[in-house]
């Protein structure tokens, strides 16, 4: 009775929202399950039998979304629109393989099962694109079958860190206002497990006083966020440091912070009495070239 009430401006926003939320998991299940399997490269990887780990025709469909615009795209699988995510998943091999286990809760007929009611999103998606009205009964398929699927990731997801030996949030991606998208992937890790994202080597990455910088983490949604704290710190030519807090900082840069290395360090500690990094559960530093003002 809820979605009745929406107007079609307020239900279409609605249904954007919980599409491109299944999109980003979906996206985020092919990336860790190739990745783990097949290396960085799983998009052009093939099998000891010689057969290709993505068929031709889905490869051929995203490489050529990212020759037109490759710097939209931070990896190959965010060029996948949702049906090549769908082709991908529910390939028969791909689905038992890798896909399967994470999925079964939402689908528990199988790969057949998935298929089936992925797809039904796919029209209402298609209608959001090109500004076509969706009915109260797409909304409610939108809602209810991205939330199974999202709902079955994030069970897997909390399992596999219960398994794990440090069962404990992890940043997994990084976003800021100059364009930059890193995935946990893509995030440079020491052995210590603290990460490093250095963007001075992109045009992007330049900035200079009176700039306003934005950054902004994802923390494993495995994890509900009240189990943790997210901080900021970051040096400027001043004596002491400043911290802020919450998911996103906002800083508005100013003559002492110019530096050739200016480093935002973003902490994620949870409510535990214990810590992967021994002070936070996990570390993230940002860097980037500030330029003296002109």
């Amino acid at each position: 009775m809820l979605l009745h009430s929406l107007s079609q401006s307020d239900l279409r926003n609605l249904c954007r929202g919980e599409i491109e939320a299944l999109e980003h998991w979906l996206r985020r299940l092919i990336d860790k399950m190739l990745t783990d399997s097949y290396g960085d490269g799983f998009m052009s990887a093939t099998r000891e039998d010689g057969s290709n780990v993505i068929n031709n025709r889905i490869r051929s469909r995203i490489l050529k979304r990212i020759s037109t615009d490759p710097k939209r795209y931070p990896r190959q699988i965010d060029a996948a629109l949702l049906e090549d995510e769908i082709d991908i998943i529910c390939n028969p091999t791909l689905y038992e393989e890798h896909f399967g286990a994470a999925l079964g809760e939402a689908f528990p007929g199988g790969r057949d099962e998935a298929r089936t009611f992925l797809a039904r999103l796919v029209q209402p998606r298609n209608k959001l694109s090109h500004a076509n009205p969706i009915s109260v009964r797409e909304a409610e398929q939108v809602t209810c079958y991205s939330h199974d699927v999202i709902d079955s990731l994030k069970h897997y997801y909390a399992e596999e860190n219960v398994a794990s030996q440090y069962n404990a949030p992890t940043i997994i991606r990084v976003t800021d206002s100059l364009g930059h998208s890193t995935h946990a992937s893509q995030i440079q890790r020491n052995n210590t497990g603290a990460g490093l994202i250095d963007t001075r080597e992109n045009a992007m990455g330049l900035l200079r006083p009176g700039d306003t910088l934005s950054i902004e983490v994802e923390v494993d949604p495995s994890f509900q966020p009240e189990e943790y704290e997210v901080t900021w710190i970051y040096s400027s030519n001043r004596p002491t440091s400043e911290k802020y807090e919450g998911s996103r900082l906002i800083l508005e840069l100013r003559n002492e912070h110019v530096k050739e290395d200016f480093a935002v360090y973003c902490l994620v500690r949870s409510n535990k009495d214990w810590h992967r990094l021994g002070d936070s559960d996990d570390s993230v530093a940002v860097i980037y070239r500030v330029l003296p003002p002109v």
